[in-house]
């Protein structure tokens, strides 16, 4: 009985999580999942360079093509935020700020993946 219990506790946070990005929800719900979306995009890309960087001999060139994606991720996501931020207002362009962030990570989330595959 205390297992059940233990569990129920330990997971009724992740459902209630979960149902905050369902959508359909304020927009704070809305940029507290965006910055979960982030922060697991920030992690698995972490996690795939880390991968790569170890096993490439061109190490200094590796991390030079990281840092101009992580100024072209700001500089895109700045551009995109000026055009459309101008028309939210509140969290609103905080929301807009984070899902470009999520968009672009998970692009290169993706794009890093092919070169692990190789």
């Amino acid at each position: 009985m205390k297992k059940i219990i233990f569990w129920v506790f330990l997971l009724l946070p992740l459902s209630s999580f979960a149902e905050a990005c369902a959508g359909g929800g304020n927009v704070y719900d809305d940029l507290s999942c965006a910055n979960f979306n982030l922060d697991k995009s920030k992690k698995e890309l972490n996690v795939i360079y880390q991968k790569l960087y170890a096993t490439t001999q061109y190490k200094s060139e590796f991390e030079q093509s990281q840092k101009a994606w992580l100024n072209y991720r700001e500089k895109q996501c700045n551009v995109y935020i000026a055009v459309e931020a101008s028309q939210s207002q509140g969290a609103g362009s905080s929301l807009i700020t984070k899902d470009c962030l999520v968009t672009i990570t998970k692009q290169r989330v993706d794009y890093l993946k092919t070169l692990l595959e190789k």
